[in-house]
């Protein structure tokens, strides 16, 4: 089985599963106290509601918990550990720099991605993902509401599509080379080798953020708001909390900037 089969298997057997917000996979018929659990994770007394009546009008089992990236995440972290940490929607869109754009402008195959485009803290950016399954159909954690259910291509009004390089890759032996490391760069300054990796990521794809010293400095953070104007991924000013997916000779870090 490729990984593409084997991804596709997975979002399957996960139909009729249940979303919480920033659930990755936990297990929830299992737990002791399951609705307790589930309010607080929600957002909102309503959001939290819909996922209680969904949880308890559920019959199947086991009963899992994800959000519409967690979905997606679980398997490429959790299950198959080729890359480390988590990440949003956008981040995800992000890693699928090398081949991704608007809805409609590529022929979809199975395993890519789909996304919608809305309005986060100001700014555009992927508030939604989604699975293409093959034969005009979508796997998706939609939404409190529906949980995690497979339905048409057509049903949803998705804007983007990506295509993820680590699940076009067959060769076992590549996942340790395509690993990604979980960066945060935090006030006041971190060290370490994963800023200096981050760096020397950076500087090859020619955003200057200074010598790879492993220190996030000014330098750092200006290559990094530079490099995500140039994606469309931030404006002028850096959001409290930012996704920064780069790719470099096949290995890809991700993770997050914080103000």
């Amino acid at each position: 089985m490729n990984r593409i089969d084997g991804f596709i298997a997975y979002l399957e057997s996960h139909v009729g599963d249940m979303y919480v917000w920033g659930a990755q996979g936990q297990r929830v018929d299992t737990m002791d106290a399951p609705e307790t659990w589930i309010r607080r994770r929600e957002t909102s007394t309503r959001n939290c509601d819909r996922a209680v009546k969904f949880f308890r009008g559920a019959a199947k089992r086991p009963l899992y918990a994800f959000d519409c990236s967690g979905l997606i995440v679980h398997y490429i972290s959790d299950t198959m550990h080729w890359i480390k940490g988590d990440t949003s929607a956008h981040g995800l869109y992000g890693m699928c720099r090398d081949n991704r754009g608007y809805f409609g402008m590529a022929e979809m195959r199975p395993g890519d991605l789909l996304f919608i485009e809305g309005t986060k803290n100001g700014q555009k950016a992927m508030v939604h993902v989604g699975v293409y399954v093959g034969d005009g159909y979508t796997i998706e954690a939609k939404g409190r509401d529906d949980g995690v259910c497979k339905r048409l291509l057509s049903q949803c009004d998705w804007t983007h599509w990506g295509r993820l390089p680590l699940l076009q890759a067959d060769d076992p032996e590549e996942t340790e080379e395509k690993m990604a490391k979980k960066i945060e760069l935090t006030s006041p300054m971190m060290r370490g080798e994963d800023i200096k990796a981050l760096q020397t990521a950076l500087n090859a794809l020619g955003y200057n953020a200074g010598d790879p010293d492993g220190i996030a400095g000014k330098n750092t953070v200006a290559a990094i708001r530079a490099f995500c104007q140039a994606h469309s991924m931030a404006p002028t000013e850096l959001p409290d909390v930012l996704q920064v997916s780069v790719s470099v000779d096949g290995k890809i870090y991700v993770g997050t900037a914080k103000r």
